[in-house]
């Protein structure tokens, strides 16, 4: 079945002359029975999705067939236009695509529906993805994703506190969201065989933590692990506050590293520098 699965995608690829670009990621799923493990946990039927980096449309083809309501694929590639316009001549109604580069395309653009994002996310972004889209899900509304990311990257967000993958990536995607990993995928499952394993990851927001200012969250975690080997305290000395006190309000002990600090930890320390600066800056 595998191998029929791989000669359907090789004769597509011919007959477009598509080419996989090692520079922008691209590995393209022919796996019939991961794609359809994919649709059946993304439950597509009558849902509006997106799907980023669609190449050549075989998981758009059967996210259509399984009767999403609405699927609009983003795709910097403009190679792809030609089969993408095939697609859309066979579903009129409830396809569109767009050629743009996802990092940079201003989802504000979009009418204000709930999407789902279904995607086998090319490697080179799949991290500046995933943070772009949870920074602006509170103005742009969405779902949940469902995304085919590098194994590794799926470790770093799913790790837990002590662990060498805990860093900031696992604090940002898991600030306000649940993530479950689904399915690991074995390279042979594309073309061409990436050096690397694949996991399938589904991230769902969750309103965990909502008393925060998002920035300055982002700021004590990331100067947090500047760097990993070093104390908290050292790291945070890179801050013009007083580093001591900062971590005695937060109840955090000055002498551990970043990554035996929970979640709870990082927002102590960061609602405590927000109030420091306030008292600072009213005293001056």
């Amino acid at each position: 079945m595998k191998k029929n699965d791989e000669n359907s995608l090789r004769k597509i690829i011919k007959e477009y002359n598509l080419k996989p670009k090692k520079k922008l990621g691209q590995n393209f799923l022919h796996d019939k029975n991961i794609i359809s493990s994919i649709i059946n946990k993304a439950n597509v039927k009558g849902e509006d999705i997106i799907e980023i980096g669609p190449g050549p449309g075989i998981l758009t083809e059967s996210i259509l067939i399984n009767k999403a309501r609405s699927l609009l694929v983003i795709e910097k590639d403009n190679s792809f236009k030609v089969n993408l316009k095939k697609i859309k001549s066979n579903y009129k109604d409830n396809f569109d695509y767009l050629i743009d580069d996802v990092i940079n395309f201003d989802f504000k653009k979009l009418t204000k529906k709930e999407y789902k994002f279904v995607s086998n996310l090319p490697y080179n972004i799949s991290v500046p993805f995933i943070l772009k889209m949870i920074k602006i899900r509170r103005t742009i509304p969405w779902k949940e994703m469902i995304l085919m990311v590098q194994k590794e990257v799926a470790e770093r967000i799913t790790a837990d506190i002590g662990t060498k993958n805990y860093g900031r990536l696992s604090i940002m995607v898991n600030l306000n969201n649940d993530v479950k990993k689904l399915l690991n995928v074995k390279p042979s499952s594309f073309i061409p065989r990436p050096k690397v394993n694949s996991t399938v990851i589904k991230i769902s927001p969750k309103n965990k933590y909502i008393n925060i200012n998002n920035e300055v969250f982002e700021k004590i975690v990331k100067i947090c692990f500047s760097q990993r080997r070093k104390k908290v305290k050292n790291n945070l000395d890179q801050l013009n506050i007083n580093t001591i006190s900062l971590l005695e309000l937060s109840n955090i002990d000055p002498n551990i590293r970043a990554e035996n600090i929970d979640i709870q930890g990082f927002i102590r320390i960061s609602n405590n520098y927000e109030n420091l600066i306030k008292e600072n800056y009213e005293d001056f």
